[in-house]
């Protein structure tokens, strides 16, 4: 049964609320040109990897893991789709919006705009919202084993476009529909992967020739359920948001602006 069309997005399934069966990709990502030694040296130069990896080591396991990904039936079709490697570490987390707050936004802005110094990058929080001791992970998303992993060190892969269009409901919905990966794992894309994707590859959101999507952390939970969080470029620039997903008090938004990923990944 195939799992994924031509361009890498999941077939939706029954029961999915999605924008549509078939993704417009009106709001869409290119595919970056996959530097392994820049993507080090900055995964480095903002704390994203412990003291002892090394590009090498990084460039092999990378490689490695994608072509297992390319040599799995089940999930070959991923990478017709924008996938970006990265790296994740971190052995002291204690909170997750703490940690968003005040180590993982930080350095995306940091990043950010030593890459694009005319641009900013600004963090939103609708109807007072805060982060810290605010935030959980969604039981169906196998982020916990993310968390868990990353205090050894992650290599992964990161497909930001896998869900486009689906509300966020049925992205989370998704992991438990899909099999295992050979030596490997997958979860729901979060704030740490995907922060620590564009620490490292900045450019992925900005592109001066159409829209890009809007990059939902669905695997994490506010305890306001009715908000969410998410990454979005506005123009030039980078927002974060924490942000509603109502559309009225009992609806939830469906959009196809919005784009949830799948991680794949393995320990250093």
């Amino acid at each position: 049964m195939k799992l994924f069309d031509d361009f890498g997005r999941r077939l939706p399934t029954q029961g999915d609320r999605v924008f549509g069966d078939k993704p417009s990709f009106y709001y869409k990502l290119n595919q970056p040109k996959i530097d392994y030694e820049l993507i080090f040296q900055r995964a480095k130069k903002y704390g994203l990897c412990p003291g002892n990896l090394s590009q090498t080591h990084f460039q092999t396991k990378a490689t490695e893991l994608l072509d297992s990904i390319k040599k799995d039936d089940n999930f070959s079709q991923l990478t017709k789709g924008v996938h970006i490697p990265f790296i994740y570490f971190n052995s002291k987390i204690k909170d997750i919006g703490t940690d968003l707050e005040e180590r993982i936004l930080p350095a995306l802005k940091n990043s950010f705009t030593d890459r694009f110094p005319n641009s900013h990058f600004k963090a939103i929080l609708q109807s007072d919202s805060e982060l810290k001791n605010n935030i959980s992970v969604h039981p169906d998303s196998a982020y916990t084993n993310f968390i868990d992993d990353s205090s050894d060190g992650i290599i992964g892969w990161y497909f930001p476009q896998v869900f486009q269009e689906f509300d966020i409901e049925s992205q989370r919905a998704q992991i438990k529909k899909l099999p295992d990966i050979q030596e490997a794992k997958l979860c729901l894309s979060g704030g740490m992967d995907i922060s620590a994707t564009l620490i490292s590859s900045p450019e992925l959101l900005i592109d001066k020739d159409h829209y890009t999507p809007i990059l939902c952390m669905s695997a994490y939970v506010h305890k306001d359920e009715r908000l969410i969080l998410v990454l979005k470029a506005y123009g030039p620039h980078m927002e974060f948001w924490c942000m509603t997903q109502m559309l009225s008090k009992y609806t939830q938004q469906v959009s196809e602006q919005w784009a949830g990923g799948l991680t794949i990944y393995t320990k250093i």
